[in-house]
């Protein structure tokens, strides 16, 4: 059986979860609590495996609560259930840490359970402490701030803008760029395009969405279009010419 607590400040929804949870027959719940604070005395005496917990809480962030838990007991697992929106969801699917939105439905739920049973390893818990405090930076200042990216190996690293050279399509989604290696994201091209338009970033061509605060160079070419020239990168960037039009505008030209 896997011991099991749920931790929610919210009295219904710690009943509605712990009734969802009653259809797992590999599922015991050992404990529910409606005081987060009242978990951290107890985890060393309940061992739990598993914990759903909230993140918006009065007194203490649900994530405050993680990181404890994580000193205390390493190995749990730790799965957060609260309310936060469409690009909040999208951050934690690509994380070893799953995301529940409420109101919980049974077939989210599954889905959760099913991730838990096939993905359970020793090294797990070094993901989660590498990614609180950058999940933590990113309900504080929204969720557009950062870029969730996955290496080749499956690990998913949260990426700040400022740190991304440029985008180019695959597939369906792109490949992201930093100064020494790049990464994989399920996200479009033009997902990302609109998503970082705060950021600086500039689709300069169908295939190039650049980080304008990363050009070194913007070399002239024939029929009145550009090449860019980006830091620690040594392709050049083409810039289509509707687009080196829009250039010229960017800078006055």
């Amino acid at each position: 059986m896997i011991r099991t607590i749920i931790v929610d400040d919210e009295e219904l929804a710690v009943e509605q979860l712990f009734f969802l949870l009653k259809q797992y027959d590999q599922i015991d719940v050992v404990a529910q609590f409606t005081d987060p604070l009242d978990v951290l005395g107890k985890v060393e005496m309940l061992k739990p495996e598993l914990i759903f917990l909230d993140i918006k809480m009065p007194g203490i962030s649900g994530l405050d609560i993680a990181d404890e838990i994580m000193q205390i007991s390493p190995k749990t697992y730790i799965v957060f259930v609260t309310a936060f929106d469409e690009y909040a969801l999208k951050a934690f699917d690509y994380n070893a840490i799953d995301y529940i939105i409420k109101p919980v439905t049974k077939r989210r739920l599954n889905n959760t359970m099913e991730k838990y049973f096939n993905n359970r390893s020793d090294t797990r818990e070094h993901h989660l402490l590498d990614s609180i405090p950058k999940i933590r930076q990113a309900i504080d200042y929204g969720f557009h701030n950062i870029i969730a990216a996955e290496e080749d190996c499956g690990r998913i690293l949260l990426l700040n803008p400022a740190d991304v050279l440029m985008f180019t399509p695959r597939g369906h989604g792109a490949v992201v760029y930093t100064s020494n290696k790049k990464y994989s994201t399920k996200q479009s091209m033009n997902y990302w395009e609109n998503r970082l338009a705060a950021f600086n970033f500039f689709r300069c061509h169908k295939s190039y969405l650049v980080n304008f605060n990363h050009i070194e160079k913007i070399i002239p070419m024939f029929n009145n279009t550009y090449v860019l020239k980006m830091t620690n990168f040594s392709t050049e960037i083409p810039v289509s010419r509707n687009k080196a039009k829009e250039l010229n505008r960017m800078l006055g030209l």
